[in-house]
């Protein structure tokens, strides 16, 4: 057995508890909580309260800190635990008080401390650009921009480490226990069933996806109508760029930031929910070709009058191309893909140059699919990952060169060659925008191997009436629905099969719940029965896959790149902060 199918822990005993074995994973930091340190586990015994040393910012306190610096102030839930299931016995320690101390000390390291505030803020989100891609791809520590400005112990992902679970979480500042995302095709079942047709409103069962062109049901494929599931009940927790447009319309909040979002997904019902609006007949979109989350993303009212026509001035959008499948593997698609990001990088100094002008302050958000989209095809090692992490590289450099330049950022002349502009001297900082950019990922990757993709034999499969599972991520964190009062057998038949008790751990929710994986306080009642009975851990590179999935990837031979457990490798993600003093 070669390093990439081992366990990360010795061979566990058939009478092993799994929560007490992830407790010791923690404990030996071979797999990472999202916002405990080893130490907590370690000295958990003697001191069961999380101290500050124990605590590490979370994307979700990243999030919190970009709306505290928008103006937003971060939900507060205390008056949410009436609708709450299982508290979480260890981190609800951590009091409210605390969680928000820490956000807003981070808000004023983002903007800068001062009273008028930083005048302009940038968020590139990379798609699963964690920190082991960037350290094994950009491979010099001090000729690397990216590397160099990394503070690369700081921030951690969300669990799931999954891209609907985090950029939820950035557009709620909630913690996936307290939206409605934690994970990828996630069943509902709406209403309660009685005997016969008596309209009783009950509806069969959906599987969740929401990073489509619209919100739909996975297994039917077809739209989720909003008289069963309305987009603020698809997501549970509303996005706080919602309460901007509250505060933009109601004329007595103070000067807002321009709220900018450039990406190649804007107008899909995601983005639309995400940028605030309420729900799929409530929006018009912009861009004919999008999907779903923007429209929710930006908080746009459009059921009211006043409330569309300020949002339509305080937000802007841009749309980049997004690379094609069928060009992953080659140049073409690397270059497409450094391109588009290029696209979007002149796209933000455009929008910035015009606030400049304009004497207005602004939030941009840059998102880019990559390089999540390419190893995702192609595994984490393959040349064309590199090719598009160290373009990226430039491009993000190039970028904050133009803004060290104001004279260059108001003439437009920053299209430059990215690589003459590496050798450029930084102009003084009396020269700069008075901006500060935040680079990070929503989690980082790893490669699944042919040999390491499990299928679930029929004994398990007889107990299960929906296993969450998959290739690329979803079976790194399988959430299984098991048949009812079956649950005790299939853990039982679990720890019997060596290469599933060896490599995953099978976790009650509620255990999770109770560990803080899904956040450091409780998880909403409407989330809750999404997730099933049990989640499946991966521990090495072990990886759950369908039926469909074992024929096509293990018996055609081909790597895949996945995400969503609490491997070092996924957990693990940038905080690149850029700011005047770091010139």
């Amino acid at each position: 057995m070669d390093q990439s199918s081992k366990p990360s822990s010795a061979t566990p005993r058939a009478d092993d508890d799994d929560a007490s074995r992830l407790k010791s994973l923690f404990a030996e930091g071979k797999l990472v909580h999202p916002y405990l340190t080893k130490e907590f586990f370690q000295d958990s015994s003697s001191s069961p309260s999380p101290r500050e040393h124990h605590v590490v910012l979370n994307f979700v306190d990243l999030a919190a800190s970009l709306a505290i610096c928008c103006g937003v102030s971060p939900p507060c839930s205390e008056d949410d635990k009436l609708a709450c299931v299982c508290n979480n016995n260890i981190s609800t320690r951590l009091t409210e008080g605390d969680i928000q101390t820490r956000r807003l000390q981070l808000a004023a390291e983002i903007d800068g401390g001062g009273s008028s505030g930083r005048k302009h803020i940038v968020l590139i989100l990379c798609d699963g650009m964690g920190n082991s891609i960037l350290q094994n791809t950009l491979k010099q520590q001090h000729q690397s921009f990216l590397n160099r400005n990394n503070q690369q112990h700081r921030l951690r992902a969300v669990f799931p480490s999954t891209t609907p679970a985090a950029l939820t979480s950035l557009a709620t500042a909630a913690w996936p226990g307290m939206h409605g995302m934690p994970g990828w095709n996630l069943r509902e079942k709406i209403g309660c069933d009685f005997p016969g047709n008596n309209n009783d409103k009950a509806h069969p069962p959906v599987q969740l996806l929401v990073l489509s062109d619209h919100i739909k049901d996975a297994r039917s494929g077809k739209l989720l109508a909003p008289e069963v599931c309305s987009w603020d009940e698809v997501f549970v927790e509303q996005p706080w760029a919602r309460q901007i447009t509250n505060l933009n319309s109601s004329n007595n909040a103070n000067k807002q930031r321009r709220m900018i979002y450039i990406n190649a997904y804007n107008g899909d019902d995601y983005q639309e929910w995400a940028q605030g609006t309420k729900n799929q007949n409530e929006r018009k979109r912009k861009h004919s070709d999008a999907t779903d989350f923007s429209e929710w993303q930006m908080g746009k009212q459009a059921s009211e009058t006043t409330k569309q026509s300020s949002s339509l001035t305080l937000f802007e959008t841009a749309k980049i191309e997004e690379t094609a499948f069928d060009t992953l593997g080659e140049p073409k698609g690397s270059e497409d893909a450094i391109q588009y990001y290029r696209d979007g990088i002149n796209a933000a100094l455009d929008m910035i140059a015009k606030a400049e002008r304009e004497g207005e302050s602004t939030f941009t958000y840059l998102y880019t699919a990559h390089p999540d989209k390419h190893m995702h095809a192609l595994g984490v090692e393959h040349a064309e990952v590199r090719n598009v992490v160290r373009g990226i590289e430039i491009e993000t450099e190039r970028f904050w060169r133009v803004l060290g330049d104001r004279e260059a950022l108001l003439s437009g002349e920053y299209d430059l060659d990215s690589n003459s502009g590496l050798e450029q001297e930084v102009k003084k900082s009396d020269d700069a925008v008075d901006a500060t950019v935040v680079l990070t990922a929503d989690h980082g990757h790893v490669t699944v191997q042919p040999k390491d993709m499990v299928a679930l034999p029929a004994s398990i499969l007889a107990l299960l009436e929906y296993a969450c599972i998959g290739v690329h991520g979803k079976g790194r964190h399988g959430y299984l629905h098991c048949r009812a009062g079956l649950q005790n057998l299939l853990q039982q038949r679990w720890k019997a099969i060596d290469e599933l008790h060896q490599h995953f751990l099978l976790i009650t929710i509620d255990e999770a719940i109770e560990l803080g994986l899904f956040g450091p306080k409780y998880m909403r009642m409407e989330v809750r029965p999404r997730l099933g009975d049990f989640v499946s851990i991966s521990i090495g590179m072990k990886t759950l896959v369908t039926p469909s999935e074992n024929e096509t990837f293990c018996r055609g031979c081909q790597c895949q790149g996945a995400h969503g457990s609490l491997h070092p490798e996924e957990m693990h993600i940038p905080f690149i902060l850029l700011e005047p003093s770091s010139r």
